[in-house]
Parts: C-alpha cells; structure tokens; sequence
C-alpha cells in the first residue's frame, strides 16, 4: 500500500515524499543535504506559482536535479516542459525517477539549450507560466536575452516566476563587517557548467529589470527562509528588516521572489546602468528582428555612436545618430526595400550586406528631413541579397538625424 500523499505545508512529509524516489548513482548523503537545505525554498516558491481554474501548460528554466519538479507535479495543475544546460553539448538530458514508497515513477526528459544565447526551442505563446528559479544568478553575461525569449514563449497574462538570493541580505552585511568574502566559491569538480553565481541581485534591480523589460510586477517580496546563525545575526537582522528597512526602503532578507505577468505591450530591451557597464555596451549588437523602434528594440541591432532616447515629432520616441549611424536588422529571404522613419538631418541611407572587409552595398537614398515631421526614406535592394547574413543600415548624414524606426521589408 502506497503511503499517504503529503501536504505542500508539511515540511516533514514533504522532505520524506522528495527522499523517497530513487534513481541511479543517487548520492543518498547528498540528497539529504539538498533537501533539508532547499525544502524552506521550495515551499517559498510554491506560493508564488498560481494554481490554474484549469491545467495550463508551464516551462521551468533549470530542471535539475528535479526536487521543484516533483513538488509542481503534485501541488499545481500544469503540463511540465523541463529544461537544463549540459556542459558536454547534449540536445537532452533523460532520468528516471522512482519511489516505491509512494508508488510514483517518473521519466523526466530536458531539453537542453543556452539561455543567455539561443532561442528558446518553443513556440511563440506557449505557456501559461514559466518559472526561472535558482538561475538568474547563475548567469554570465545577459539575462536580457532570456527574459525576450520568455516573454516571446509566455501567452499574453501568462505569469513568470523568479526566485533568487538578495545580494543586499543581512547576512552578507555582517559578512563584510568581519572582512569575510561574500563571493561564491570556485566549483571544481561541479557536474554542470555554470554551477556557481555570477551575480546576484538586490530587489530594486530585479524590479527595474522586470518592469524595463515590460513585465508587470504582481507580487515581490524578500524573505529570510534560513534561520539566523548565532544571537548576533539574529539581532541585525531584526534592526536592519524593522528599523534600517524604514528609512533606506530597501531590503535586507536572505532571499527575492517575484511574480510577474507577460502584458500586451512589445518586450523591450532594457539594459539597466546598474547592471550593464554602458561603456561595453555599445559595442554588443545582435540583431533579432525585422523591424527596430526606438525604445522598445534598438538596443541589440544599434553600433556606437547614437544619442540617448529622446521624443521627436508627435511625441515618438527617437534616437539621434552622430555624423555616421550604424544599425542592423534581420531580413528575410528575399528583402526589397530599407524603410528608415526619419527626421531633422540631410544625407544618405544606405543598405549593406557582410562583414568585416567583406562588405557589399545593396541599395542607397538620398534624403532631406524637416526637424518638425518625420520622413520615411525607402532604400530599394536591387543588389544580390546573400540569406542569412543582417542587413546593415548605414546614415551617412553630417551633423546627424533623429530616427524613430527603420524596417526591411
């Protein structure tokens, strides 16, 4: 006879149901200390998924090694997509998972991909919810590009689910008053790459990374799941959650969670100063669309040398170009015309193709733009376009021009 089901608010029965499942070459030291170390976390997450009026379809970022996957199964009513990373280069990661004791036996299968870099090997508004727990501190260079490709898969209200250790928590507050060292350790030895954290956050940073990207904020707290060490920490942590909290407004608890809903504005690609060097910055292009308007998707597709975001006529959102303003955009096989959306300059709009020395001109127009009224100048593409390769927009315009958009067609 199979043992009871347990409760999501029983710890003990909890930490029993998740030891009980078997798998091979499982550690049983090491899933002890997993679960009695991650079990306050994971109810922590629990109450920030929402329970579906009916089964709803979610993707969780991070599968492994499959504990919050066992508690969504049973807790909330979604059909699992599971993800993860292998370091070797494997499109899948496949384990069985068993426990007699419950009677349950699982085959959990993960898609494997890069978060920072590809695209998301799922269709455009395909789940309800997407959970990215425990990862976005691991993360090297640049949770923009996952949060586009979550907002692409999300359907438009879908929720999103981040969980993450607060950088400006108590504890590593005291940490710095000992002299200690607050980074995370080397992992040697780890059995996936980029084990380690890179950068953690604080809640402010999270937010205004969220709500730049065009997320809308539900529900956000910070909450100490560890008890302190020692009467010492016990005490700062009490002054600085009750009395230092009150004046700065910010937040001092060991761990972030935020619940954040997909809305029917465009994703925008947001790379806020307090986590990108904007020095570094200018020099990261890589185009992903069609079509590039000033404040929702410039960022990836400009090169150096534009202006900060500014309006322009009929309160458009603009950007203006130096004496020469390099952008790129992504076209499709057979493009015909460069639109560029313009205003306030004189000179030429040119289309290019290639890189590096290996650069092929495709089509120019020359214009004159009014300062009060936008201008849509139309590059035709007579040139032998190569598929696959961006299509690079030159402005060659001597004091420069503001453009809101430009869009291959």
């Amino acid at each position: 006879m199979s043992a009871a089901p347990p409760s999501e608010h029983d710890r003990e029965a909890l930490a029993r149901y998740l030891l009980s499942f078997r798998w091979p070459f499982r550690n049983e030291a090491v899933a002890r200390q997993l679960v009695e170390t991650g079990l306050p976390l994971w109810q922590q997450i629990l109450q920030f998924v929402p329970q579906p009026s009916s089964r709803g379809t979610a993707l969780e970022l991070g599968s492994p090694p499959f504990h919050i996957t066992l508690l969504f199964q049973r807790f909330r009513d979604y059909d699992l997509s599971l993800t993860g990373f292998a370091a070797d280069g494997r499109p899948e990661l496949v384990q069985e998972v068993e426990s007699p004791e419950f009677g349950e036996s699982f085959t959990f299968r993960c898609r494997c991909f890069d978060v920072e870099r590809d695209r998301f090997p799922y269709a455009d508004d395909s789940f309800d919810l997407v959970t990215w727990c425990e990862v976005i501190e691991h993360l090297t260079e640049n949770p923009v590009h996952a949060l586009a490709e979550i907002h692409r898969v999300l359907r438009p209200g879908g929720a999103l689910v981040v969980s993450t250790p607060n950088a400006s928590r108590a504890d590593n507050i005291a940490n710095l008053a000992m002299g200690r060292n607050i980074y995370d350790p080397y992992h040697l030895g780890a059995p996936l790459a980029g084990s380690r954290h890179s950068r953690e956050y604080t809640l402010a940073e999270l937010r205004d990374l969220l709500e730049g990207c065009r997320f809308r904020i539900e529900r956000a707290a910070d909450v100490d799941i560890y008890p302190p060490l020692g009467r010492n920490r016990r005490l700062l942590r009490f002054v600085m959650n009750r009395f230092v909290a009150r004046f700065t407004g910010r937040h001092y608890r060991f761990h972030l969670f935020v619940r954040a809903r997909k809305t029917g504005e465009p994703f925008r690609w947001h790379f806020p100063q307090s986590l990108f060097d904007y020095g570094h910055l200018g020099f990261h292009v890589a185009p992903r669309d069609a079509r590039v308007t000033m404040g929702d998707n410039e960022q990836v597709h400009m090169a150096v040398g534009w202006s900060d975001l500014a309006k322009g006529p009929g309160g458009l959102p603009m950007r203006r170009s130096s004496d020469v303003g390099d952008l790129y955009v992504v076209a499709g096989p057979s493009p015909e015309l460069v639109k560029v959306t313009l205003a306030n300059g004189r000179g030429e709009a040119q289309a290019w193709q290639g890189t590096g020395d290996d650069l092929e001109l495709l089509g120019t127009s020359k214009f004159e733009a009014a300062a009060g009224s936008w201008l849509e100048v139309v590059v035709m593409l007579p040139g032998v376009y190569r598929p696959g390769l961006p299509i690079h927009v030159r402005l060659d315009v001597p004091g420069g021009v503001d453009v809101h958009a430009v869009e291959v067609q």
